[in-house]
């Protein structure tokens, strides 16, 4: 069962409560919300289900090793050269006039650097996302339409989450989705460590007419916490060329593009 929009935003909060308090209570959180103690101790049963937390008597711990993922700052500063070529590649693809969702991926960051001046200038692009470096580098071009996705903001991750995000990008149809991964194996598909991402990820992908996946090649073979789609609904993968030559024949043979950046 899907859970309510006021439940699903309320354990966001929670576990973003615990990123940077490490504990809570029932009976704060309790007070906190306006909901009763039942309810929270519901919400917290839910996410250590999920691995994202620890119960214990009274309220709730961090989990250290099961976190929402890294920083955006922490990822940026991974694979440099080969999120530059990946973003080049990618931004390449971009044609005038067209409509482009974009997530919140260091990567997919990369892409957006390298798309040419002309297009942000006078492209017509249009452009969703809650991704707030991305609204940052396009916000000032004049050949942009930028829509922003409403939800709730994670400061440490600088992207927007949650059910009004998904509800927004239910209207949607865009050509292109620039999506980054934190995992990319057949088993699991295209994954990523933050759980709260994933949802608006899915959704993100049932908007785009194409979906290009951009991830360097210590993606290949690992699997984050939670699968945002199957590897044959990716349309073409950018990647590097240390890219494992059995994974990307493998993917070809299922129909994938591959571009080694």
């Amino acid at each position: 069962m899907a859970m309510t929009s006021e439940a699903d935003e309320r354990r966001v909060q929670i576990l973003e409560h615990l990123t940077h308090h490490q504990m809570v209570k029932v009976e704060e959180l309790s007070e906190r919300f306006g909901v009763s103690a039942v309810s929270i101790r519901r919400d917290l049963d839910r996410l250590e289900h999920l691995g994202l937390l620890k119960r214990i008597h009274g309220g709730a711990v961090a989990m250290p090793n099961a976190s929402l993922g890294q920083s955006h700052a922490a990822k940026m500063s991974h694979y440099i050269e080969e999120k530059e070529r990946i973003g080049r590649a990618a931004a390449a693809m971009i044609r005038q006039g067209d409509r482009l969702i974009l997530d919140s991926g260091t990567t997919v960051l990369q892409t957006v650097r390298s798309i040419s001046g002309d297009l942000l200038s006078t492209g017509n692009l249009t452009v969703i996302t809650g991704s707030m470096p991305i609204v940052r580098e396009l916000g000032p071009w004049k050949g942009v339409h930028l829509i922003v996705l409403g939800g709730i903001y994670l400061p440490d991750y600088e992207v927007v989450v949650g059910p009004h995000a998904v509800d927004d990008l239910s209207g949607l149809h865009a050509d292109k989705l620039f999506l980054g991964t934190d995992g990319l194996t057949f088993a699991h598909g295209v994954t990523t460590a933050n759980v709260l991402e994933a949802e608006v990820n899915r959704a993100m992908v049932r908007a785009a007419l194409e979906v290009i996946v951009v991830a360097d090649s210590s993606k290949i073979g690992v699997t984050g916490l939670t699968t945002i789609m199957p590897v044959n609904r990716i349309n073409t993968l950018i990647t590097d060329a240390k890219a494992p030559p059995d994974f990307v024949a493998a993917l070809q043979e299922q129909g994938v593009r591959v571009i080694l950046a």
